[in-house]
């Protein structure tokens, strides 16, 4: 062990959870600036500023906010993977003073730069390459150096455009108006993107934060285990429904993994499963969580704010693919169960429904709160995570557990900021490489040069922007690969004739995809590396098992049903065919149809569902689905029989 880590106030890694008397200097300061910076933001919730009379401008807000998360990140990200949190170095010290001294300017000074607008002095240029500086190392050890790279060469474009050929020619700007339009004005880092994520995910971020840490992640799990636990392959089950309502939350599906895995994984090997498979069920199930209404771990508000739309029209949206995505993965469990021969958990080894809800029913309570003023009252994102957090507070008082003691209010506090250090640094540098794209025409022009390489074909022009996508989303964050596939590839999309909430989606999907899929893969590794599994295997057994995110997409454009758009008739006939087919599907991959089939069986399957993964008219799906339809009805009949006559001749465990 070296020096730096037998340390005990030298960590790897940063938690709110971490005693007072255990941090040093460093991790102190982190915390201040975190309990102060959620402070501030629940006051703004709470429009105290407004009754005090303080006029808070909106770049002023999204500075303060920017400027505090981002000196955060550098105090408890280290700069390398791997290395300690330990004392502060001279270039940390450096970036924090560049971090807070950019942002405090445009802070203070947001009413004379909004409406005296001109090009950078010398003073300003210093003041914006240096919170440029800061802003692309965070950016660096949260995202990668993929995300850092387009940064740069956006900015640079943006100066350059001049030089650039074809439809990539503007007028190019000189250093003080570059600096100008991305740091003084709106228009860069400033922007439309960072301005949704600092007024609407920290309240969402908060309440999930409240949530953790008054012990509703105990509660949902034990829930799940004891609706699922019974039932054959009952743990990969339970592991599903923990992954997809925290996944959500969270947003990260390798952080998801890292968390929830903790307690699945182990329990799917008790049960039978192999480590690769136990991996690769949670690595999917944590993938679908950005998937989840109604959080969708904070890309929903992006998609509604780009799209004009109500909130809740985004949700909806998102809510029949997720059904079918989960389901899926379930049915596939059960096959692998089946093909495995695994067996329920023994009764008497599963906590009660009636129990689990006894010890924690209040917890559901918020969340009807949300559903009901987002969907039935239609307030504002805003205005439901308001009432949401209210009712959480006042339901955590019901149980002396889980009541809100001072130390436990300072650390929700702190871990709301820290639960930011992925998003706002982000999307502030992301501002630039969208204000670039916009501000000098390339956006557009990238959508004309894609649709002109694809011609008349919206399917090549479908591949082509989902191989770009599923490229640049490795290593990142899905709403950061979400928001580089808003400015650069949606408007190709949209031109070619594709919905728009068709084009939002189909990128989001295919950017969160590397998380499952190898070479990348860093949700199927981090799950092998709990599951003690061979990492390949665990990544190709999760693509495997996630063929219905591969699928879905396309089938966002074929049939648009899936996504709430047309008649309640196309909503139902699209949603029932796009399952059954991909029930189909998966079964020809696994052998397994509710009882293991023959290899020529197997054949049928995947004819029968991939003709109705290509585009065929539509009187030709009226015939194909109901023949699919009765095919998974037999199957599952023929199923249900089996699993009655083992049932009757094992008595001890009729959920075999």
């Amino acid at each position: 062990m070296s020096k730096e880590n037998s340390q005990p106030n030298v960590r790897k890694k940063y938690s709110a959870a971490i005693p007072w008397s255990e941090r040093n200097f460093r991790l102190k300061l982190a915390g201040v600036i975190g309990v102060v910076w959620t402070t501030y933001i629940i006051l703004s919730l709470f429009n105290v500023f407004f009754y005090l009379g303080i006029v808070i401008f909106p770049i002023t807000h999204r500075a303060i906010c920017s400027g505090a998360i981002t000196c955060l990140v550098l105090l408890i990200v280290p700069w390398k993977k791997g290395k300690g949190l330990g004392p502060l170095s001279v270039v940390d010290i450096l970036l924090v003073l560049m971090a807070a001294v950019g942002a405090g300017y445009i802070a203070f000074n947001a009413s004379t730069l909004v409406y005296e607008w001109k090009d950078a002095t010398v003073p300003q240029m210093c003041l914006g390459f240096a919170f440029g500086i800061a802003i692309l190392e965070t950016a660096r050890r949260v995202a990668g150096w993929i995300p850092v790279g387009l940064i740069v060469a956006s900015f640079f474009y943006f100066v350059y455009s001049d030089y650039f050929p074809g439809f990539m020619m503007s007028s190019g700007y000189s250093y003080p108006r570059a600096v100008a339009w991305m740091y003084l004005s709106g228009e860069g880092m400033w922007g439309a993107i960072l301005g949704t994520v600092t007024s609407v995910v920290p309240g969402f971020i908060l309440f999930g934060s409240v949530l953790r840490i008054c012990g509703a992640d105990d509660f949902f799990g034990d829930l799940a285990l004891a609706c699922m636990g019974k039932y054959r392959g009952g743990p990969a089950k339970t592991a599903v429904f923990s992954s997809m309502l925290f996944g959500s939350l969270s947003g990260s599906p390798a952080a998801n993994v890292a968390t929830t895995g903790q307690i699945t994984i182990p329990m799917m090997k008790q049960n039978g499963f192999k480590p690769e498979l136990a991996g690769a069920v949670e690595a999917v199930a944590s993938t679908g969580g950005p998937f989840t209404p109604p959080i969708m771990g904070s890309v929903s508000f992006l998609i509604a704010d780009a799209l004009g739309v109500n909130y809740w029209t985004v949700c909806a949206a998102a809510f029949l693919p997720m059904v079918v995505y989960y389901g899926i993965l379930l049915f596939q469990i059960d096959s692998e169960a089946i093909r495995n021969g695994f067996r329920g958990l023994p009764k008497d080894k599963l906590p009660q429904v009636w129990t689990v809800l006894k010890r924690g029913w209040y917890y559901l309570i918020p969340l009807g709160v949300l559903i009901f003023t987002l969907g039935g009252l239609k307030y504002s994102a805003q205005t439901s995570i308001l009432y949401t957090i209210i009712a959480l507070v006042i339901c955590s008082c019901f149980s002396e557990r889980t009541r809100l003691t001072p130390r436990r209010i300072l650390e929700i506090l702190d871990d709301t900021a820290a639960g930011l250090i992925m998003v706002i640094p982000l999307c502030t540098g992301i501002g630039i490489l969208v204000g670039a794209l916009n501000i000098s025409g390339m956006g557009s022009g990238l959508a004309g040069a894609l649709a002109d390489l694809a011609g008349n074909s919206r399917f090549l022009l479908l591949a082509m922007t989902a191989v770009a996508i599923f490229i640049m989303g490795m290593g990142m964050t899905a709403l950061a690969c979400y928001l580089l596939a808003v400015a650069m590839l949606v408007p190709a999309l949209i031109s070619a004739g594709v919905l728009p909430i068709a084009a939002h989606m189909f990128l989001f999907y295919y950017g969160t995809l590397s998380f499952i899929t190898p070479p990348v893969a860093i949700a199927a590794f981090v799950a092998a590396g709990i599951a003690d599994a061979d990492a390949t295997r665990t990544g190709f057994l999760a693509t495997r098992l996630g063929i219905s995110a591969f699928l879905l997409p396309w089938f966002f454009v074929t049939n648009p049903g899936i996504l709430w758009v047309g008649s309640a008739f196309e909503i139902a006939f699209d949603f029932v065919g796009i399952f059954v087919s991909l029930m189909l599907l998966s079964s020809a991959f696994t052998g397994v149809m509710f009882v293991p089939v023959s290899k020529a069986v197997r054949i049928v399957f995947a004819v029968l569902g991939g003709l109705f993964v290509v585009p065929m008219p539509t009187e030709f799906n009226y015939v194909l689905v109901p023949i699919s339809i009765c095919v998974v009805a037999s199957f599952w009949l023929r199923g249900s029989r089996k699993t009655a006559s083992a049932a009757g001749t094992d008595e001890s465990d009729p959920t075999a």
